[in-house]
């Protein structure tokens, strides 16, 4: 019984502890930030947008000069 007790109140101190603490592990967890080019991808996945147009605007993003060829097949 007491040994339960202390292994309870041990348990509680850590969890208090890390719930506390400004640098725990997930606590801070920012998600990432979708770029321009991740949102193309999403929707070029997603079939949102056909190949075309999906290599036409990730020509414009990435600022290139050249068209993209389109192969069929």
């Amino acid at each position: 019984m007491m040994i339960g007790l202390i292994l309870l109140v041990i348990v509680a101190y850590y969890m208090f502890k890390s719930s506390n603490s400004g640098g725990s592990c997930c606590m801070n967890y920012q998600p990432h930030a979708n770029t321009a080019l991740d949102l193309l991808n999403e929707r070029y996945a997603r079939s949102e947008i056909d190949r075309a147009e999906y290599l036409e605007r990730k020509q414009e993003l990435s600022g290139q000069k050249h068209p993209i060829s389109i192969k069929k097949g």
